[in-house]
């Protein structure tokens, strides 16, 4: 009889575990509801959107994560446990993303037009005695000053450099986003597996994509893909 009950618990708690529950909760910022956060669950990638009050609700069960994710603000992700209490509310603060300014180094030189007035030579001018013009400059003209004074302008024209932002590497990005920790419970690998893994990863075409906006949610559905073709080979 004890051992009916026994068996009876365990199949009702392992029973209650598989069940996906509603989780309910309020996203905000600087005290403040944040409206269209999406909220997924990246086992199941469900995907709702918080409503104007900030509030949301979504299914969830035993071992799944829950993103946060919007584009003004850092994204926070939650671990659903088995002691998860699922009749609480649950409160999710945001905090804004940092601005990075690209370096653009910029080189002012003289314009052209602006430097007929500084750069010129001065060429003395004497005025004749008399005032019959018959044609002629008086004391001549420097010709060779004013070559290299007109190929400096041209040599002075405003130049503008931008930096060119260097690419982002798969392996950085993700060692960036996710720790071997967290892959190895959302995608159940190994602590040994994960190099290899990564490796599997960086040699698919498709792992420039994902990070090529720098959008970890993109890279974590590309990481749990990847992962499924990893474990079907690595068990042959």
């Amino acid at each position: 009889m004890k051992i009916k009950i026994t068996l009876f618990l365990f199949c009702f708690v392992w029973f209650q575990n598989c069940i996906s529950q509603n989780i309910t909760g309020k996203v905000i910022a600087n005290n403040l509801p944040i409206n269209k956060v999406e909220v997924i669950n990246i086992n199941s990638k469900e995907v709702i959107n918080t409503n104007q009050e900030g509030a949301f609700e979504i299914k969830a069960a035993t071992g799944n994560w829950i993103t946060f994710y919007h584009k003004n603000y850092d994204v926070v992700k939650i671990y659903v446990d088995s002691l998860f209490d699922y009749s609480k509310s649950l409160e999710i603060k945001l905090s804004e993303k940092s601005i990075k300014i690209e370096e653009v180094l910029v080189e002012k030189k003289q314009p052209f037009l602006k430097g007929l007035k500084t750069g010129m030579p001065v060429i003395p001018y004497n005025k004749p005695s008399v005032s019959f013009n018959d044609g002629s400059i008086p004391n001549g003209m420097d010709f060779i000053a004013i070559g290299k004074m007109i190929i400096g302008l041209f040599k002075n024209i405003d130049k503008i450099r931008i930096k060119e932002k260097e690419p982002v590497q798969f392996r950085t990005f993700t060692a960036q986003s996710y720790n071997n920790e967290f892959l190895m419970k959302s995608l159940k690998l190994k602590q040994e597996e994960i190099e290899e893994f990564l490796n599997y990863c960086s040699f698919d075409s498709k792992s420039k994509e994902a990070v090529e906006n720098m959008n970890r949610i993109t890279l974590l559905q590309f990481l749990i893909e990847k992962s499924e073709e990893f474990k079907k080979l690595y068990q042959k």
